[in-house]
């Protein structure tokens, strides 16, 4: 039987296409459905309920009106696509529907046509919320954009491997996962192709049909790996969620590295080699404290880009036995196999609330909304997110700097606090001699 969603975690699949729609430098979404949606969507991802703030992303939208939903509303998306066309310099647009465009039958392949016959560079999408949770939008988003690509000429001194499942706008610290992932390939002779953020923009989404290797962090990654796969035959390596730790992002490179026939030189063997150095140093200094620490029922509550590898992680250091919570629904395909593997799948806020108090967990990690709850009902938790809107601000999991951000976090959440004694208040006799006295 159906029931509601309660306080769904990151919005539809509208929000999550106008996340990433506005995280590709020089792609501009037009949001076909009424107000509401892309308002929502915008607010969000500037910053929460706090008005409109300066980093809202830029969005255009047909505001669709009741005479719109009645009589048809494909004469205002024209006029729309053709008023952003007419205000940004370059770029290009992406047409992203939301339920009331999709639900009356819309002729937006008509519309988007009009403009491609002009030159223009103009794509559309089906991201109606009907079609999932906001991590759908992510990947509809990049695999529709991902369909018109054509092959261009790439960089030939060493292999592009694209990167995709992590979302931006709704997987916590996204840009820094990007950054830290594009560090470790450079340092073992890779390239990477993150398309989102700074980095990433138009030329490094036509770049995407030229790469050497597509990397799937997350399920979300799959559907745009295999529209690369099927048009321009890019081999898909499907990776265990981020690299969390020294250990886990050289396994990852080792095994980009076979796949792409591409040796590991002396250079990238002492790059992996002081990664390893580093992070020992460090755990070195705090493992004794943490093994102090009594065992606990540990949960992980997060998405399908962390939470696993985030679980290994802590089993495999610490020895804590550790339940996983998936917080963002993942494609029905992959369902089975985490139903075998004891995952539990939360579809929101509620869910997640009932789930919690069922597990006896005594200690949860995971985003800012999972971390609320379970603060809420009087479990400790340990907040790995970031807060809404700040998502680019955020530190990531990967890496060895991953692994010692959550040995922080964990050790300001679980260590007690010392208790100094009061200091006593010593009063001081008066100077014999004043300072007037000795200047004079």
């Amino acid at each position: 039987m159906s029931h509601p969603t309660l306080f769904p975690f990151g919005g539809c699949a509208l929000h999550g296409a106008i996340h990433a729609a506005a995280a590709i430098p020089g792609l501009t979404p037009v949001v076909h459905s009424t107000p509401g949606c892309a308002l929502r969507a915008g607010l969000a991802a500037g910053g929460g309920r706090y008005g409109a703030p300066p980093g809202l992303p830029r969005i255009a939208s047909t505001n669709m009106a009741d005479k719109h939903v009645v009589f048809g509303g494909t004469s205002r998306l024209r006029e729309e696509m053709k008023n952003a066309l007419a205000v940004i310099e370059g770029g290009a647009l992406v047409v992203l529907t939301g339920c009331p465009a999709e639900m009356i039958g819309d002729d937006v392949g008509a519309m988007v046509k009009e403009l491609t016959g002009q030159g223009e560079r103009v794509v559309a999408v089906q991201t109606a919320g009907f079609h999932g949770p906001a991590h759908e939008g992510y990947a509809r988003l990049l695999a529709g954009l991902l369909a018109h690509v054509a092959p261009v000429p790439t960089r030939a001194d060493r292999p592009l491997v694209n990167l995709f499942g992590i979302a931006p706008g709704l997987d916590p610290g996204w840009l820094s996962e990007f950054e830290t992932l594009m560090r470790l390939l450079e340092g073992v002779g890779l390239a990477a192709n993150p398309i989102f953020g700074p980095e990433g923009g138009l030329a490094a989404l036509d770049a995407t049909a030229g790469a050497a290797l597509s990397l799937v962090l997350s399920p979300w990654g799959a559907a745009p790996a295999e529209v690369l796969a099927a048009k321009h035959g890019i081999p898909v390596l499907v990776a265990d969620g981020l690299p969390v730790g020294a250990e886990a992002a050289e396994a990852l490179v080792r095994r980009l590295s076979d796949r792409l026939g591409h040796p590991l030189d002396a250079t990238a063997e002492a790059t992996l080699a002081r990664e390893r150095a580093q992070q020992g140093w460090r755990f070195d200094a705090v493992l004794e404290r943490l093994a102090a620490l009594s065992p606990r029922r540990v949960v992980v509550a997060d998405g399908s880009l962390r939470a696993g590898s985030l679980a290994r992680f802590l089993v495999g250091t610490l020895g804590w036995q550790v339940k996983v919570i998936l917080t963002d629904t993942p494609p029905e395909g992959h369902r089975a196999a985490l139903a075998e593997a004891g995952v539990t799948l939360a579809g929101d806020g509620a869910e997640l609330a009932r789930l919690l108090s069922e597990s006896g967990a005594d200690l949860v990690l995971g985003g800012s909304a999972a971390a609320a709850i379970a603060a809420a009902r009087g479990i400790a938790a340990v907040d790995l997110g970031a807060a809404s809107g700040l998502e680019v601000l955020g530190g990531g999991l990967s890496g060895r700097g991953g692994a010692e951000r959550v040995f922080a976090a964990l050790l300001a959440a679980l260590e007690p606090v010392p208790q100094v004694a009061p200091v006593p208040l010593i009063r001081a006799a008066a100077p014999a001699v004043s300072f007037a006295q000795v200047a004079e």
